[in-house]
């Protein structure tokens, strides 16, 4: 009687029985057309054990990796390939499935079947009911060999993965034992204390310098991690070769199943963290003394003005030739100095309250040629031999006069620092996300004793001006979420670069 489609077939559309719930439906393939592998075919069948049928070699490595696959019997016999080639192709085609030989085999021939990757070698006068018994017990090996197998692939991946993360963290992480050998470190911390590629040994960690509260080197201090339990604090890193840089360091003991312990070391670099303290400190201290500045040129500028008209009136009432002229004059200089400062400080406040809400996208050059136009105006370039470019044409987001005010002020700055003439180069390009920007003149360089004091107001070194340029420059560079360098060298030349962000996407 026919089945309805509906109807349960008791065959897949592959041709496969459905597996039975709660059951273990992997099947055995037994390959060969020997009595021998006919028996041991029908003595497995008989006991309820899904079994599949290969007369040659082809039949065989056409469901080698099929995942059902639980068992391979081999008759020695077998057409199409040798057994030992034949051995050799199954282990690489599916190395989970150890298969198992016919015998009976000579000893000699044992020992080659085995060594090529045969599980074992089936006597060949094994009783039916020992057969299946061993069939059954070497099926579960299997099922437990699979299980540690893909138990192995997951914590690989797991290792893998969290390795991954560790690598992708800013703080470097190192793994000791309980002798400080070390176990693990993640690239931060490879790179941090420069430690080598590959496994890596106690002495690694000797060879690191590692200075503060009375150690020298980072072996030390996971000696002092062990021997306190846990340990943390700001330390100077020195590798092998390099600047010394701060650091903090946090050290923690943790105790395996075993009872043995190991420690986890945590070193996160403070070299940018100071840095960015030290701008924001900077910033402040900057804006305070801009705050004093407009101050004072607020209570100066009238009592200058007033100076200045009463010593107008005064130069009048003197005759010719009364020497008070003589004083007049020194008076008027200063004057006109202090009136000069005030207009100095004016200016300054002018460009660095400059509102947000009047920046705009603009391009790098456009703001560059302004500054440039006023340096030709305004400055004597005689002697000056003025290089360009090349300037790479990147768009900034800003406030434009006070950026072309910024950059005329490091020009001039460089022309003034070469009375006597000589080269001043201006170029532009573009570096990790932001417009760098350098300007370098061949003059008298700045002391080292003046470094920290450069954009100070009121500081400078000429005998004109009130020192509020460099200043300017700094305020106005903060304001664009910029970043200054100087690079100066005392018997002559210095080099100021702007970083400023870029626009995203243009």
């Amino acid at each position: 009687m026919g089945k309805s489609p509906g109807s349960n077939s008791g065959v897949t559309r592959s041709g496969k029985r459905p597996a039975a719930p709660g059951k273990e439906q992997r099947a055995i393939m037994v390959a060969g057309a020997t009595p021998a592998a006919r028996e041991c075919a029908a003595t497995l069948t008989a006991a309820g054990v899904p079994v599949r049928r290969a007369r040659n070699w082809v039949q065989v490595l056409e469901q080698l990796e099929d995942e059902e696959l639980a068992l391979l019997i081999l008759d020695p016999r077998l057409k199409g390939m040798g057994l030992l080639e034949g051995l050799r192709l199954v282990r690489k085609m599916n190395p989970i499935l150890a298969p198992l030989v016919l015998g009976p085999l000579a000893l000699e021939s044992q020992g080659e079947v085995l060594r090529v990757g045969a599980e074992g070698v089936l006597p060949g006068d094994l009783p039916g009911a020992m057969l299946v018994d061993y069939i059954r017990s070497y099926r579960q090996r299997q099922r437990w060999r699979r299980e540690n197998a893909r138990l192995r692939t997951r914590i690989l991946e797991s290792e893998a993965y969290l390795a991954r993360i560790l690598d992708h963290l800013d703080e470097g992480i190192i793994t000791t034992d309980f002798t400080g050998r070390v176990l693990a470190a993640n690239q931060v911390a490879r790179k941090l204390c420069h430690l080598p590629p590959g496994p890596l040994q106690a002495q690694a960690l000797e060879g690191v310098s590692f200075t503060g509260e009375g150690l020298n080197n980072l072996a030390a201090t996971v000696a002092r991690v062990l021997e306190a339990g846990s340990y943390e604090g700001r330390f100077l890193l020195s590798p092998a070769g390099s600047t010394p840089f701060p650091i903090y360091f946090r050290g923690t003991v943790h105790r395996l199943e075993g009872g043995e312990l190991e420690t986890i070391l945590v070193l996160r670099d403070l070299t940018a963290q100071e840095e960015l303290e030290l701008r924001v400190e900077e910033s402040e201290r900057l804006a305070a003394l801009g705050q004093i500045a407009a101050g004072m040129a607020h209570e100066i500028r009238n009592p200058v003005q007033a100076v200045g008209g009463l010593v107008r009136r005064l130069e009048k009432r003197l005759a010719p030739d009364d020497p008070g002229h003589t004083y007049i004059s020194a008076i008027q200089g200063g004057i006109q100095r202090m009136e000069a400062m005030v207009r100095e400080i004016d200016e300054y406040l002018k460009y660095v309250r400059a509102s947000r809400d009047q920046f705009s996208v603009m391009k790098l050059e456009n703001v560059l040629n302004a500054a440039l136009a006023r340096v030709h105006n305004e400055l004597d370039l005689s002697a000056i031999r003025l290089e360009t470019g090349p300037i790479a044409p990147l768009m900034i987001h800003g406030e434009a006069l006070s950026l072309a005010e910024m950059f005329f002020q490091i020009l001039r700055n460089g022309v003034e620092a070469m009375p006597q003439g000589g080269a001043l180069s201006l170029r532009a390009w573009s570096e990790g996300g932001k417009a760098a920007i350098q300007v370098t003149d061949s003059g008298r360089g700045i002391p080292p004793e003046n470094y920290a004091s450069i954009y100070h107001p009121f500081f400078t070194t000429k005998m004109a001006g009130a020192g509020m340029g460099l200043t300017k420059v700094y305020m106005i560079a903060q304001q664009h979420r910029g970043q200054i360098e100087v690079d100066s060298h005392p018997e002559g030349g210095t080099t100021f670069i702007v970083r400023l962000p870029l626009v995203a996407g243009l």
